[in-house]
């Protein structure tokens, strides 16, 4: 027993001593390794709330209600389409923690007379008893068919491996992550920053 007191005794201050060394701060030459890029993913689903302004949420066609964040510039087609509950929706954009941040929203829908149609009728006309498979059916409208292999399902979400979807947005320029389109591109505009832009250019804030 003594023999044994004796020898951590000697050996602990030795552990102790090295510690700090392997505390050290990095060398001046090293950096950090970057965090691997998350890939562009796709929900698609029906709109269930809109705040108006960048807060959206999609209960999509797996049963989830996923929080979707909107930024100035995220391109919603067809151009000048206002998104309202019930609305059926495809979006393009990648997982930003506790919600998806939307680079592009893309709808079925087509304007007759300023009113959003699809196959013949307003869009209102198909209510939530429609399965959205209904619209899905169509891939002209939707970009599901543009990735290379299927999507893999995660929660309601479909990711693409080592898929950036750099060849699907057109019109704007990557501010990091985030996409960013002019209006006269489908580029979504707030009210707030519509009308802020209008009273800066003695305009009326229509888009």
């Amino acid at each position: 027993m003594k023999r044994l007191l004796s020898t951590l005794a000697l050996v602990l201050p030795l552990a102790f001593s090295a510690l700090p060394a392997l505390a050290q701060d990095a060398p001046s030459y090293a950096m950090q390794a970057p965090a691997p890029v998350q890939d562009d993913a796709q929900i698609r689903g029906r709109i269930s709330s809109f705040d108006g302004g960048y807060a959206l949420q999609v209960t999509d066609d797996n049963g989830y209600i996923d929080n979707i964040q909107l930024h100035e510039g995220t391109i919603i087609n067809p151009t000048g389409l206002t998104l309202e509950p019930g609305m059926v929706v495809s979006i393009l954009g990648y997982n930003a923690g506790s919600f998806f941040a939307a680079n592009e929203i893309d709808t079925p829908y087509t304007f007759y007379a300023d009113v959003p149609y699809y196959a013949g009728h307003p869009w209102n006309y198909y209510g939530p008893s429609i399965s959205i498979g209904f619209f899905f059916g169509n891939a002209g409208w939707w970009h599901g068919a543009a990735f290379a292999g299927p999507g893999r399902p995660i929660g309601g979400v479909r990711g693409y491996a080592n898929t950036r979807v750099t060849t699907i947005y057109n019109g704007g320029r990557f501010q990091g992550r985030n996409y960013v389109a002019p209006p006269e591109r489908g580029g979504y505009r707030a009210p707030a920053a519509r009308a802020a832009a209008a009273r800066s250019s003695g305009g009326s804030g229509r888009r």
